[in-house]
């Protein structure tokens, strides 16, 4: 009788001991369902750059690795180097242009002009993706640029504000400003074949 009870209970404090064995091991980990995996954002574009001078533009991420396009440039090679660097382009037409019908297209505060699908000029507003090669940006007072280069009003123009300056290169580059005196502000530059009415 005393050997089946020590039998039960050695066969009781070996069940008790597997089962505590049980509870002590980890959980194991659990697997993800494919709706609870995080996937990566896919990387942003980097931004690139205009950098422009009175014979053409340059395009890049830097002013290192940039591409110039002078005018006369196709503008299929100019808009394939564009789509990986600027903004979404914005393509018009005008028929009644002072030299012919023009294509433009604009990237930000750049407007490229083309006819017969070639680059004839450019037209610039103030965006920070957009200089000349010589640092000059519209969004600067005129005095300023004054100081640096010869910059003077465009006599006899029938265009408000229009002024023109001596590039680095030693060509010219044109653009409007407003205001007047030493609180001038250059609104936009150009160069090249503009559609201007004057």
């Amino acid at each position: 009788m005393s050997s089946v009870r020590i039998v039960g209970a050695a066969a009781v404090m070996l069940t008790l001991a597997a089962c505590q064995q049980q509870e002590a091991a980890p959980a194991p980990a659990p697997t993800a369902s494919p709706t609870d995996v995080v996937t990566a954002e896919p990387a942003k574009r980097q931004p690139g750059k205009a950098i422009l001078d009175a014979g053409g533009v340059a395009l890049g991420r830097t002013a290192a690795t940039a591409t110039r396009f002078a005018f006369g440039a196709a503008r299929g090679e100019i808009e394939a180097a564009a789509s990986a660097l600027m903004v979404d382009p914005r393509r018009t037409t005008l028929e009644e242009c002072g030299a012919g019908p023009m294509a433009f297209i604009e990237y930000g505060g750049l407007k490229l002009n083309f006819q017969d699908d070639r680059l004839v000029g450019w037209f610039a507003d103030a965006d920070p993706a957009v200089v000349t090669s010589d640092g000059i940006r519209p969004g600067i007072l005129l005095r300023d640029l004054e100081v640096t280069r010869s910059a003077q009003f465009v006599e006899g123009s029938t265009l408000d504000g229009e002024f023109e300056y001596v590039a680095a290169d030693g060509q010219r580059i044109g653009g409007f400003a407003s205001g007047t005196g030493r609180d001038a502000r250059i609104e936009s530059l150009y160069a090249g074949v503009n559609c201007f009415f004057r």
